[in-house]
């Protein structure tokens, strides 16, 4: 029997976890600093154990868990991969994770070719499904001969159209933490030959509409650095490549204003009690009058008290007169408290996932535009859209590593035809698939 080891128990591990024990029938160990979820996860299952890991150096407890498993997931914040993947090296174990590649993880590839282990990045949504859609469309324009001359990719975690019932049009579907860095991340894409540099302070800035075809108008900005995998997908030279997110119109407008009223500031700590909403509000557009504070706020923003941004940081409660429930904490982590309050979704209610990749391609005698689209929703009282389609790549893919079907070794993303493959056939299989279209340009 197959043993794996599963880190964490954030917001997408539980369809994973199920996977494993009910399709495998693999011994699964849950490992996180929260017991009473990991055994909500893992259900009464008796292929299911967990155990209680607080993630602490000189991590002595990892390494006694990863010695005696076959695979390790690592759900856990990417800070930590390098720490895990090092453990992996050490006892010769394969590991998979959905996060980007960091440059410290991708530094070990060559030990991991000696260890003859496999440690799999980027095998999610996105990253994930968007690099296996975009290679399985790339390696078909090679092959039926055509050059491709822009080629855009989108990936979207929002509510559903008919639960977008906020004025943020947002709710959290994965870490909201994990969000509020990523709308602060340094970004790159290539426009007419131009590489476009973008800083973390002025992303939100650099944001536009956008239609997908069949779906409709969508905001993007770009996802961090787009040139990064212009030779990954071998499309040296290619004169537009993009990787944006998607978000309903407004997103970015309203968190660029949190940004600028510094509440996304996760540096400095300071002391919360006995202070309200209206008070911590006060202070940081520099005010000791309460009763103005939306007025001073407003023109801190430049902009008129009746404006929808405006309302949305009152509809958020930042102008309340409730004490702040937490007594320590950064400006960060009193909007996230607030965000978590209000901006979570309900057992009934769905969120929806969108991969949307587009090709210009030349031909000999012709010019095609060939969109892939995938767009899944989540189901009522049940897995989130986000939690299925970033789990079951990195599970369908584990499975195929324990199974030897991918004997690839070393540090990898799902760009080969060997990885992609079969994990996009099986979840077209479970009803995860891109639909194709084609336009003559």
């Amino acid at each position: 029997m197959n043993r794996v080891l599963v880190l964490g128990t954030g917001f997408v591990v539980k369809p994973l976890v199920d996977y494993f024990i009910d399709k495998c029938k693999y011994e699964v160990l849950v490992a996180s600093r929260d017991n009473n979820h990991s055994g909500l996860i893992i259900a009464g299952r008796s292929l299911g154990k967990r155990v209680l890991w607080l993630a602490t150096p000189p991590y002595e407890e990892l390494d006694g868990m990863v010695k005696d498993v076959d695979l390790v997931v690592s759900m856990i914040p990417p800070k930590m991969h390098v720490i895990v993947a090092k453990a992996c090296l050490k006892h010769q174990v394969n590991m998979v994770t959905t996060s980007y590649t960091s440059p410290e993880m991708a530094a070990l590839d060559s030990e991991a070719k000696k260890a003859g282990i496999i440690i799999l990045n980027e095998i999610g949504e996105d990253p994930g499904i968007d690099h296996m859609g975009a290679m399985q469309m790339i390696n078909h324009v090679k092959v039926e001969g055509g050059k491709i001359i822009s080629f855009k990719s989108y990936g979207a975690g929002i509510p559903s159209f008919e639960h977008n019932n906020n004025p943020f049009g947002y709710k959290f579907s994965w870490s909201p933490g994990g969000l509020l860095i990523a709308t602060q991340t340094p970004a790159d894409y290539i426009q007419d030959g131009q590489k476009i540099e973008v800083t973390g302070k002025d992303l939100l800035e650099n944001s536009w509409l956008v239609d997908i075809d069949g779906l409709g108008t969508f905001e993007t900005y770009p996802n961090r650095k787009s040139s990064n995998y212009i030779k990954d997908y071998g499309l040296e030279n290619i004169p537009n490549f993009y990787r944006g997110l998607l978000r309903h119109p407004g997103f970015c407008n309203s968190i660029q204003s949190m940004k600028d009223l510094n509440l996304l500031n996760n540096e400095k700590s300071q002391n919360l009690q006995n202070l309200t909403y209206r008070q911590f509000t006060a202070q940081l557009v520099g005010t000791n009058d309460n009763n103005n504070v939306r007025l001073e706020v407003a023109d801190k923003l430049n902009l008129k008290v009746s404006s929808d941004i405006i309302k949305q940081l009152q509809w958020l409660g930042l102008f309340d007169d409730e004490p702040i429930p937490i007594s320590k904490g950064t400006n960060s982590d009193v909007l996230l408290e607030l965000m978590q309050k209000k901006m979570t979704y309900r057992d009934h209610e769905k969120d929806m996932i969108i991969l949307h990749n587009e090709a210009i391609i030349e031909f000999e005698n012709r010019m095609e535009k060939r969109m892939a689209t995938m767009k899944v929703e989540g189901r009522p009282f049940g897995h989130s859209a986000m939690a299925r389609v970033v789990s079951l790549p990195a599970a369908i893919a584990s499975r195929l590593i324990l199974e030897g079907t991918i004997r690839s070794k070393g540090v990898f993303k799902p760009i080969t035809k060997e990885i992609y493959k079969p994990v996009l056939a099986e979840l077209a299989d479970n009803g995860y698939k891109f639909e194709y279209k084609t336009k003559a340009i």
